[in-house]
């Protein structure tokens, strides 16, 4: 019995995770604190490589083009909150 189950909530704990930097990030810049470059990478490569694993652990299932579409949401979510600038 292959346990994907157990991935795949991994994977969400991991993508929770992933929205706890991404709004941490998202607070800084609402505050106007200078965010360099290097975290919004870094968080932006976290959140596509955890949403990669996801979709690839999520494709054998039954629903496997749901949770590609999830993902592919959950994505540019996560990097909207990252790359966006402060609103006026």
């Amino acid at each position: 019995m292959e346990d994907y189950e157990i991935l795949y909530l991994s994977m969400v704990i991991f993508t929770c995770y992933g929205f706890n930097l991404a709004q941490g990030l998202r607070a800084a810049i609402n505050r106007g604190d200078t965010v360099r470059i290097t975290p919004k990478i870094l968080c932006s490569i976290y959140c596509i490589s955890v949403s990669i694993i996801a979709s690839t652990i999520a494709s054998n299932t039954a629903f496997s083009d749901l949770f590609t579409y999830l993902h592919i949401f959950i994505i540019l979510f996560q990097s909207a909150m990252i790359w966006y600038p402060k609103p006026d």
